[in-house]
């Protein structure tokens, strides 16, 4: 059985789908990793791109909520364009802002 936390993770990667999708699909997972996470835009030949957020699944719980939050901000802001966008530039600023008042207003 998933616990509290597990609950809580996966109940935000729906509303975010919902509430403030990006261009394209975006596929969680949570990892070991170095790293607090990452956001990659997977394009291949035969496949419509998508977005993979990697999640360390060593952090507490309400960082790996935060980092959920940073890392979907940049799939936000990316769309088409992740090789002309500032990692941490206004357009991603934006996308943290619009999630945020998103889930403030949900």
């Amino acid at each position: 059985m998933r616990s509290s936390p597990e609950k809580k993770f996966t109940k935000m990667v729906r509303e975010l789908r919902v509430l403030v999708p990006p261009v394209w699909a975006v596929r969680v997972r949570r990892v070991k990793m170095f790293d607090d996470g990452d956001c990659e835009l997977v394009r291949k030949e035969t496949k419509t791109p998508y977005f993979v957020i990697r999640v360390n699944k060593e952090l507490p719980h309400e960082a790996m909520l935060y980092v959920l939050l940073h890392e979907w901000a940049h799939a936000l802001s990316w769309g088409s364009e992740s090789h002309r966008i500032r990692a941490h530039g206004p357009e991603w600023g934006i996308a943290m802002s619009r999630i945020w008042q998103q889930l403030l207003e949900d």
